[in-house]
């Protein structure tokens, strides 16, 4: 269906397995080892967040970041308001923003019991 295309396993969408795959491997580390899941998760959205950015905003996403793409032309769609795709960008946003405070929270509590009293 889609064969031909960018989500048809190009740059952009070929990505999107392996993020999946990393917050699968985020999920069953959150229970043990908070700062794996944390860096997992971390990079699970950063592998993850473009494809949902491209989906929502198509043709400044072509004009900011240039690339070879197997579509040339720039699509004319400035904004595509989908529900769905927005949300999926919120998730990525507030997974990042908690698995950053996680990261931050234990480097400091680390540092702070490394100095001791």
């Amino acid at each position: 269906m889609f064969a031909g295309t960018e989500f048809g396993g190009g740059s952009l969408a070929g990505n999107e397995g392996f993020g999946g795959l990393l917050f699968l491997v985020a999920a069953s580390f959150a229970c043990k080892c908070s700062r794996a899941a944390a860096i997992s998760a971390l990079v699970g959205c950063v592998v993850s967040l473009p494809l949902f950015l491209y989906l929502v905003f198509p043709r400044p996403y072509r004009l900011v970041l240039p690339g070879y793409w197997k579509v040339l032309e720039l699509p004319q769609e400035t904004f595509i308001w989908d529900g769905w795709w927005i949300t999926g960008i919120l998730a990525m946003v507030f997974v990042a923003y908690t698995c950053g405070r996680r990261l931050i929270r234990s480097l400091t509590v680390r540092s702070s019991a490394e100095a001791g009293p």
